[in-house]
């Protein structure tokens, strides 16, 4: 048989997953479970994710049902920038600023959204002098908390990556 595999959802909060959604591809991108994983978004509920889910459906369908998001933003991801980038503050991993963008779907639709810039004091892995936050939190939750809590998200890679190992699985 093939290789399957599974878009896993973790609770940090409780260090616990609590959804999985199985696909018997297992060369199927993550994003064609987007729809099946968008089913399961409730109102309050705070999504962080990685690059690979920035898509204009995934942030629409997350705000549909009032759901929140803290997504990192994808090259492919078409916006409009408004307004000037203004510098908030610091945290431990580089100068952050923040600027109003907007995001338009297929049938015209526009949201405006939170874009948080972290510059950063070391590049990344792949030599990004900066990352692109979107979110659509409430002002009252600072921009440094949203970089914050993005950059704790590796605390899950950490997590699935000892699930892995453990299970001798990829």
């Amino acid at each position: 048989p093939l290789p399957g595999q599974a878009l896993v959802v973790f609770d940090p909060q409780y260090r616990l997953v609590v959804d999985v959604l199985p696909c018997e591809d297992g060369h199927a991108q993550e994003r064609s479970l987007l729809p099946e994983l968008l089913e399961t978004v409730e109102a309050k509920d705070l999504w962080i994710a990685d690059r690979n889910f920035c898509t204009v459906g995934f942030l629409f369908g997350i705000a549909k049902p009032r759901g929140k998001f803290i997504i990192r933003q994808h090259g492919n991801l078409p916006y409009t920038l408004k307004g000037r980038r203004k510098r908030v503050g610091k945290t431990e991993t580089g100068v952050v600023y923040e600027q109003a963008m907007e995001v338009s779907n297929d049938e015209g639709n526009i949201l405006s959204f939170r874009r948080i810039t972290v510059v950063l004091n070391e590049a990344t892995r792949d030599g990004d002098a900066e990352i692109h936050i979107v979110s659509n939190l409430p002002k009252r939750i600072g921009a440094i908390h949203i970089a914050e809590l993005y950059r704790d998200r590796w605390q899950i890679e950490t997590a699935f990556q000892e699930v892995a190992e453990s299970l001798e699985g990829e």
